[in-house]
């Protein structure tokens, strides 16, 4: 059975959702909740596509369940990016905070976005007992926990981490990430991800039916480009090349909460 198809279809979606939610995050504020309100839309839309695609067990099946757990990603991604949904505390590291108050500073910029993701897996789980379709949740899991391994490791370390692209009313955030040499953690949870991309893409190689080759291979796809972004933290990488030209160039004098 082909694997092109998914996993074409998994790269072009990462590429242009990447994308798209980076150059609306330079728009006016007008732009950008117009941009929510079409996306929230989307996303209630998803949760009954969820509903629907739960016993569809065909490659079309696996699409739909990928497209849908992508569309309320996108929700998360654009509701942090454009300051909606981040944390309590909005406020740069101070610099003499280390240790355990460094780390709750850090965890209460994020914590509202973190909590609405995993509010959204409970629902997406309630609402896959007993389904025979499960991409959508195991796409959407897979999705958190790379973003929850990628934001320990800027934490905890990393020397070549890409922040060019955050916009500035998120700029409080580089005050907690650790640009010095990537430690153990860093190597034992891009070893994992590595290894479960590998058995993904090996499922997905040896699958009984199309819908499991398709499954596979999306999620194979996912943990692969999951490995590839934790690279570009430890290594000097041109990452923002792949996104730069689809944005204008940032005026330095511009308010930064725009």
């Amino acid at each position: 059975m082909s694997l092109v198809a998914p996993i074409l279809a998994t790269l072009a979606l990462w590429w242009i959702s990447t994308g798209a939610i980076l150059m609306l995050g330079e728009r006016s504020e007008r732009s950008r909740r117009a941009a929510m309100v079409i996306v929230s839309v989307l996303a209630v839309g998803s949760l009954a596509g969820l509903w629907l695609v739960r016993d569809l067990t065909t490659p079309l099946g696996a699409y739909a369940g990928a497209l849908c757990a992508l569309t309320l990603w996108a929700w998360h991604e654009m509701s942090f990016l454009f300051g909606y949904l981040t944390g309590p505390n909005r406020k740069p590291c101070p610099d003499n905070l280390t240790g355990w108050p460094r780390f709750r500073a850090a965890a209460a910029t994020l914590m509202h976005h973190e909590l609405a993701i995993a509010a959204t897996v409970v629902v997406m789980a309630l609402m896959s007992i007993g389904a025979a379709n499960m991409v959508a949740l195991q796409l959407f899991v897979l999705l958190f926990a790379l973003r929850l391994s990628s934001k320990f490791n800027l934490f905890l370390g990393a020397p070549h981490f890409t922040d060019q692209f955050l916009p500035g009313r998120l700029g409080h955030l580089r005050s907690y990430f650790s640009p010095r040499p990537a430690g153990g953690f860093f190597v034992i949870t891009t070893s994992v991800i590595a290894v479960l991309a590998g058995a993904l893409m090996w499922s997905a190689a040896t699958a009984a039916s199309p819908f499991e080759a398709a499954a596979f291979a999306l999620l194979g796809t996912l943990a692969v480009l999951g490995v590839i972004e934790h690279l570009f933290l430890a290594l000097p990488l041109p990452d923002a090349a792949l996104w730069r030209w689809l944005l204008p160039a940032r005026d330095p004098r511009r308010s930064p909460d725009l």
